[in-house]
């Protein structure tokens, strides 16, 4: 037996994986059927990933702007914001609608780098009964479409529940591809593109004054 085969079998075995992920009611012992609902959460408390101890302790920007050759870049710490709305307002900045020369037949946005992916939220009890269907064909699949939780998506890859939250945001036509080229998901806090500055930083590195750092957010109107 190859040692692939051997690996495969043991974490089946352990119940690891997207398919054994089990929903929040059945930790919580909550009937799914009563008047009372729950609280689904993605993960356990002890699986989230965790800062050392012996790290500079670091703050977050929230969001931030920089102009580069390649044109304006906005990154975007998605840590405790809602997966819906700030996808809202990540497709308005790539179409370009806040921009004064916007027009919708060409690409006029700008460029975003969101971060913290794997620590966004869905209120209530989203994570357990929202289901994602990827369809499969006859020929690959005679089973009919795939169809998994929020959570198991989750388990699979923490930045594709953004992902298609924003692709299904924006218009569908020849222009979405474009567009989410210039989009890029990272899960954990620091991203690696060059040049561009983080928007998690140690706490002694925050500027002083505030004329280079610019809430993206800011710009649009609050929600009632």
């Amino acid at each position: 037996m190859s040692i692939f085969r051997l690996s495969h079998q043991l974490f089946k075995r352990r119940g690891f994986g997207p398919g054994n992920a089990r929903s929040s009611f059945h930790f919580n012992h909550v009937n799914p059927f009563s008047d009372n609902q729950w609280i689904a959460k993605p993960f356990a408390p002890h699986n989230m990933p965790t800062v050392s101890p012996h790290a500079e302790k670091h703050v977050s920007l929230k969001a931030i702007s920089v102009m580069r050759e390649t044109g304006i870049w906005h990154v975007i710490d998605l840590q405790g914001l809602s997966v819906g709305r700030a996808a809202q307002f990540v497709a308005r900045v790539l179409l370009g609608k806040h921009r004064v020369d916007y027009l919708p037949t060409k690409m006029c946005g700008d460029s975003v780098i969101l971060v913290n992916a794997i620590h966004a939220t869905l209120p209530g009890h989203t994570w357990d009964t929202k289901v994602y269907k990827f369809w499969r064909t006859r020929k690959s699949d005679p089973r009919g479409p795939k169809i998994i939780t929020a959570k198991s998506l989750m388990f699979r890859n923490p930045s594709m529940i953004f992902y298609l939250a924003l692709k299904r945001m924006l218009p569908n036509n020849f222009k979405r591809n474009n567009l989410l080229r210039q989009t890029y998901i990272y899960p954990g806090a620091i991203h690696p593109h060059w040049g561009v500055p983080q928007v998690v930083i140690p706490e002694s590195q925050v500027p002083k004054t505030t004329t280079k750092v610019k809430d993206v957010f800011s710009i649009f109107p609050a929600s009632k």
